[in-house]
């Protein structure tokens, strides 16, 4: 049976990245995992779990941006029975389902101001009630939290809490892009071209000398999970012979998002910018690709669809039945 995809690389700042959570994997402390969409931020957290000593107990992954407000509560804390018209006879609710381990909240920027107010009484206090419930719960759950956005700058203007963000980032942890880490595509390939390989009962793909180096000078811009696809797609493309550069799926280099002049700007600034370029090109290309369908865009991309929905608003990008347009 395959393995699971699971955190792969060679690159200096791959190992040094793996060292550091070691480090911090011992401790209770809050981490925060920063980076750009596709680097495999819930891929790091499980490593850390691993290396904890919770290791024995559930690692929870929720994704933030999936829940919708009304129901953060429940999803979180559970319920008893009668606690709402239509409960069911009682819910444990996902605080409880990791207690022991670790809760990891992905998208943790995608919070409502309710319901940034409810996690950090949780993390706070390490409480809860559940829904209907007059007695307090303790919890015992270490957490860590996973972001693609500035959350600082958020909280700067007031779009995230600031007193919940210092909680969450007790220990700042940043993720690279896949460009910045060359070293790791090869390793990448070779783990994504046997994982898929098994997953389907299918040849495993062969790559030629020219694909492989077109591979290795592609920019990425999304990530492994990109790169990832773009092996998934192979295996499935069944060629019969060994892969050329023209039968890669990747970007041509007139649709990868320009660069900001970066000389000219502060460091975080020229960071923020590239971020908006990429978002908004990913958008639009998502969108093309299902004719203006915002949910299928949202799964292709591993997006709730209340997120990606958030991206387009945040861009002025709007979808129609040809594909994109822009308010």
């Amino acid at each position: 049976m395959a393995t699971a995809p699971e955190l792969v690389g060679q690159s200096a700042v791959h190992c040094s990245l793996l060292e550091r959570l070691a480090k911090f994997a011992p401790t209770d402390a809050e981490i925060l995992i920063t980076g750009p969409t596709g680097v495999g931020k819930e891929l790091y957290a499980r490593y850390i779990h691993r290396q904890s000593p919770r290791a024995r107990a559930a690692f929870v992954a929720v994704n933030c941006g999936a829940i919708p407000d009304l129901l953060l509560e429940n999803e979180l804390f559970g319920h008893v029975g009668g606690a709402f018209t239509g409960a069911r006879p009682q819910s444990e609710g996902l605080v409880a389902a990791a207690e022991g381990g670790t809760l990891f909240l992905d998208e943790v920027d995608t919070l409502t101001p309710p319901g940034q107010v409810k996690l950090l009484r949780l993390i706070q206090e390490k409480e809860y009630r559940r829904l209907g419930e007059s007695r307090t719960r303790r919890s015992n759950v270490r957490f860590v939290a996973a972001t693609n956005t500035d959350l600082q700058a958020a909280a700067q203007t007031g779009r995230f809490r600031q007193d919940l963000f210092f909680r969450l980032r007790v220990i700042p942890v940043e993720v690279p892009a896949l460009a910045g880490r060359r070293d790791d595509i090869v390793p990448l390939v070779t783990h994504y071209t046997a994982y898929y390989a098994e997953l389907y009962d299918l040849p495993p793909v062969a790559l030629s000398d020219a694909s492989l180096q077109r591979l290795k000078a592609y920019a990425w811009p999304g990530n492994v999970r990109e790169l990832e696809n773009c092996l998934q797609y192979l295996t499935c493309l069944q060629l019969g012979q060994p892969i050329q550069p023209e039968d890669l799926p990747l970007l041509e280099p007139d649709e990868a998002p320009p660069r900001p002049d970066n000389g000219k700007l502060s460091f975080q600034k020229a960071k923020q910018e590239l971020l908006d370029l990429f978002e908004k090109n990913y958008l639009e290309e998502a969108l093309r690709r299902s004719k203006g369908n915002i949910s299928e865009a949202a799964r292709a991309s591993g997006k709730a669809r209340r997120a990606f929905f958030e991206l387009m608003r945040k861009h002025g990008v709007r979808a129609v039945n040809s594909g994109v347009a822009h308010v």
